[in-house]
């Protein structure tokens, strides 16, 4: 079971490596960076209490590049930022997500990702969502 779940994160870090080589790119980019919008929010689990940790990732369901996460503190909030064209930029450009939960690693590393089956859409403007995990 441990050997799967280091797979499976390996194969995570992996993706998201492959994304960031892709889009960091080669050459200098003339076309200015797509416009993103403030997201923050907070992660509750099934009991209503904040998350404590971990990371949160918005992921479209049509742009396998188009991604953005955040870490979420102790508080269980949150605010993304998004990897375009090797910057680091606050927020998420609008779109429609899927939202996967990685909880933060312990010494038995016995939890796995959750996926949230509610999409989440960004709009211009501020966004502010209440994410809850139900596992």
């Amino acid at each position: 079971m441990k050997d799967r779940l280091n797979l499976t994160r390996i194969r995570i870090f992996l993706v998201l490596l492959c994304g960031l080589l892709v889009l960091s790119g080669c050459g200098e980019n003339s076309q200015p960076l797509p416009e993103t919008f403030v997201v923050k929010g907070i992660v509750k689990d099934k009991t209503d209490a904040p998350v404590k940790g971990g990371m949160i990732v918005f992921q479209s369901p049509t742009d396998a590049e188009q991604t953005s996460q955040a870490e979420i503190q102790a508080d269980g909030s949150f605010q993304l930022f998004s990897l375009i064209e090797g910057q680091r930029i606050d927020g998420a450009r609008a779109g429609e997500y899927r939202v996967t939960y990685y909880p933060r690693m312990s010494e038995s590393q016995s939890e796995v990702p959750a996926e949230i089956t509610q999409t989440f859409q960004v709009k211009a403007g501020e966004n502010a969502f209440e994410i809850k995990i139900k596992e």
